[in-house]
């Protein structure tokens, strides 16, 4: 069959087209990858904080040099990110390491196979009218508020109460979504002590008697707070075991620089960040918040620090906290290591 007129012109411009883009580029760039780069379908939190940056600025930007592109599909409750991944509505997602492992318990056939980021940025203030020790959290007026019993936010504080000799059953817990509104319900008093990220300490402390009580970060060794998930099956596919291995490259590709440059965490907590106001403050201020998520917490490990082993020691504080049934859950067998040492070897 002859080509048409219409078809040699078609190929012509397409061909013409990138030869003009490897020439711009100076050959940098696959030209066939600009033009036609296939998508992995992420779906993530709807907020992005200061410790969310330099991953989702490896998602946005890096993963274009691994030869896909993210669509990322945000949604602001965990349960939504899940039930959409086991119903086929995306590749992969990021989420809190909880509600996948309940998941699993019931029978979801899922695996973990990467941290989105280490640690967290999460601390316990506390009213010093009320709490100055860990063994006045037992008393009958003192109530500490959490995103929701179960959920990440009360398991991190129910294994740092334990550790500190609380009796938790004494402990009373108020489910009450949102920093912002757990904020004003401790500057209010109607809570005594709450959680929030440790950067919004100092506008807590200027409304009263206000100290930080416990940091998570420096309670566990380490703390597992969100890591990526997808279908066992999706995975088992050769093509969709490459995207997930890119997917990590990107990640582990952003996080070594922005551990090594300041320039590139600031670049990426401007420009996706969600966080009100962010663009007046101060650099001093920016720096300083970098430098201990990075550098002191050690929130983007250079090999992701992935490993079966750091999710087992939390299995108590979980299980103990309501998070988790009593059912024996093989980690070796739902968390697939193998993506992100493949990812290390690729990027050396």
């Amino acid at each position: 069959m002859k080509t048409s007129d219409t078809s040699r012109r078609r190929n012509f411009l397409k061909y013409a087209l990138a030869g003009l883009v490897m020439l711009i580029s100076g050959g940098l760039i696959n030209p066939a990858g600009l033009l036609a780069v296939e998508s992995i379908k992420f779906l993530n939190y709807a907020y992005v904080l200061g410790i969310h940056s330099v991953p989702t600025k490896g998602l946005e930007e890096e993963l274009l040099n691994f030869g896909y592109k993210t669509d990322m599909v945000r949604m602001p409750k965990t349960r939504d990110i899940l039930q959409n991944i086991i119903g086929g509505s995306g590749d992969m997602a990021d989420v809190g390491v909880i509600l996948p492992l309940r998941a699993i318990q019931k029978g979801a056939e899922l695996t973990i196979f990467g941290n989105y980021y280490l640690h967290t940025s999460l601390v316990l203030v506390v009213n010093r009218k009320f709490v100055k020790s860990w063994k006045d959290v037992e008393k009958s007026d003192v109530s500490i508020a959490v995103n929701s019993e179960g959920d990440i936010t009360h398991t991190m504080f129910v294994g740092a109460l334990l550790k500190a000799g609380v009796n938790v059953d004494k402990v009373k817990f108020v489910s009450l979504g949102g920093s912002g509104s757990r904020t004003r319900a401790l500057i209010s008093n109607r809570v005594q002590a709450t959680v929030v990220h440790f950067d919004q300490v100092p506008k807590i402390q200027e409304t009263g008697d206000f100290k930080v009580l416990t940091v998570v970060a420096k309670e566990y060794n380490p703390w597992i707070n969100e890591v990526l998930v997808t279908r066992t099956d999706w995975l088992k596919r050769p093509e969709n075991r490459k995207k997930a291995v890119a997917v990590m490259k990107a990640i582990i590709s952003a996080s070594r620089k922005g551990n090594q440059d300041y320039s590139y965490y600031k670049d990426a907590f401007l420009k996706y960040a969600t966080v009100r106001g962010k663009k007046k403050q101060k650099d001093a201020q920016i720096r300083a918040y970098y430098k201990k998520i990075a550098h002191e917490f050690g929130v983007w490990p250079d090999d992701n620090s992935f490993k079966p082993s750091n999710i087992e020691k939390l299995l108590p504080f979980y299980r103990k906290a309501g998070a988790l049934g009593p059912e024996p859950i093989d980690l070796n067998k739902v968390i697939d290591t193998s993506i992100v040492e493949q990812a290390l070897r690729e990027l050396g």
